[in-house]
C-alpha cells in the first residue's frame, strides 16, 4: 500500500525500476558473507522491494502492448507467475538441497539482476 501511495506521486516506471534495483540490492545483502541480521535486513529489503513489481507490471501492460492486446497479455502474464511460481522455488529448493543453503543468496542475485536486465531490455523503446 505504502508504494501505491509512492507510484501515483513518482509514477509507476520510476516506482518499478527503483523496485527492482531494491531487489538486487536486497538479494546481494541476503549473499554477503555477513552476521545474521544483515541477511534478515536483505530479505526485509528484498520483500518490500518485490511487492510492488508484479502489481506494476500489469498495470503498465496496455502501455507496452496497446489496449487490444492488453486482455490476452495479462492472462498469458497471470499463467506465466503460476507457472514461475511453481518452478522457480522448486528450482532453488533442489539446488540448495544439491548444493547448501549458502547457495540461495548468489541465487537470488542472478534471478533479481535477471529480472532487472529482462526488464531493462523490455523497456528500451526503438
Amino acid at each position: 500500500m505504502v508504494q501505491g501511495f509512492v507510484a501515483e506521486r513518482l509514477g509507476t516506471g520510476r516506482v518499478l525500476r527503483a523496485s527492482l534495483l531494491g531487489m538486487v540490492a536486497g538479494a546481494v545483502l541476503i549473499a554477503l558473507p555477513a552476521p545474521a541480521w544483515v541477511a534478515v535486513a536483505g530479505l526485509l529489503v528484498l520483500g518490500f522491494a518485490a511487492a510492488p513489481v508484479f502489481p506494476l507490471l500489469t498495470l503498465g501492460t496496455a502501455e507496452r502492448v496497446g489496449a487490444a492486446h492488453a486482455d490476452r497479455t495479462i492472462g498469458v502474464q497471470i499463467a506465466a507467475a503460476g507457472l514461475g511460481g511453481a518452478l522457480v522455488p522448486s528450482g532453488i529448493g533442489a539446488l540448495v538441497a544439491y548444493t547448501s543453503v549458502e547457495a540461495l543468496g548468489p541465487a537470488l542475485v542472478v534471478l533479481a539482476a535477471a529480472l532487472t536486465t529482462l526488464h531493462a531490455v523490455a523497456s528500451r523503446r526503438p
